[in-house]
This record gives C-alpha cells, structure tokens and sequence, in this order.
C-alpha cells in the first residue's frame, strides 16, 4: 500500500494544528493562577465584607490595634511605647471623625488619614523591632 507524498504531508500538517490547538485549550486565559488577584486587592479592605474601592480607615485602625495588641503579649513593647502608639492612635481617629462630620470625606482628607494610618503602622512596626520590651512584665 503506497501513500503519497501530499497524503502524508496532510496528516503531519493536521497532527500539528490538533496538537497545537490542544496545548493553547490547556493554557488558562489571562493569569495562571489565582494568587496573583490579591495584588489587585486594596491591602486594607476588610476580605470578610465586600468593601472594594470603599475608603475604610477603621478596619485598618482596628487592624494596628491587633498588631499593638500582639507586641503586647509577645513583650515586644513597653508601657510608654504602647502609650504613645494609643495617643497617634487616637489622634487619627479624631482626624476620621471631623473628616466624617460633614458626611462626605473628600480627597485631601483621605490623604491625611491615609498619611497619619502609614506613621502609625512604621511606628508599629519600628516600636515592635527595636529591641526593648518586657517578656515577664505586662
């Protein structure tokens, strides 16, 4: 039985486009994984509630005092430490609540929020890391 030359040149050149056609239905569309969709996520959205493209400054409020909280039973902070966070604490939720008197928070307002909620987490974050503390204290 003797083939052609076109016929088998047919059958290569099908083979391919099936091949081809069945690795690009194996490819995910767009990202691969599902990982990457939390860079997109605002880092301060509450996940519980569907808060996207909602501005929440007290989830994050609630969020550093968890983180203060933890410094605290770990002994990573001291008393006056913990104090002075809980002051800029409360100064930021006096700049949330004249931001919220009026019932619209505007831009510019955000910003400052946004500003103090960003020293208070480097505060955080420095306070937790500097190596004072008491482990048998509090």
């Amino acid at each position: 039985m003797k083939t052609s030359f076109f016929s088998k040149a047919f059958f290569v050149a099908a083979t391919l486009m099936i091949g081809t056609a069945a690795c690009t239905q194996a490819q995910p569309y767009g990202r691969y994984d599902d990982r990457y969709d939390r860079r997109d996520r605002d880092r301060y959205e509450d996940r519980r509630y569907n808060n996207r493209g909602r501005f929440n400054p007290e989830f994050r409020q609630q969020q550093q005092n968890r983180r203060i909280d933890q410094g605290i039973r770990s002994g990573q902070l001291t008393r006056r430490e913990v104090r002075d966070l809980k002051r800029l604490q409360s100064q930021t939720d006096r700049a949330i609540y004249a931001a919220r008197s009026n019932g619209y928070t505007s831009p510019r307002e955000r910003v400052l929020i946004s500003d103090l909620q960003d020293r208070i987490d480097r505060a955080i974050t420095w306070e937790r890391r500097d190596g004072q503390g008491y482990p048998n204290r509090w």
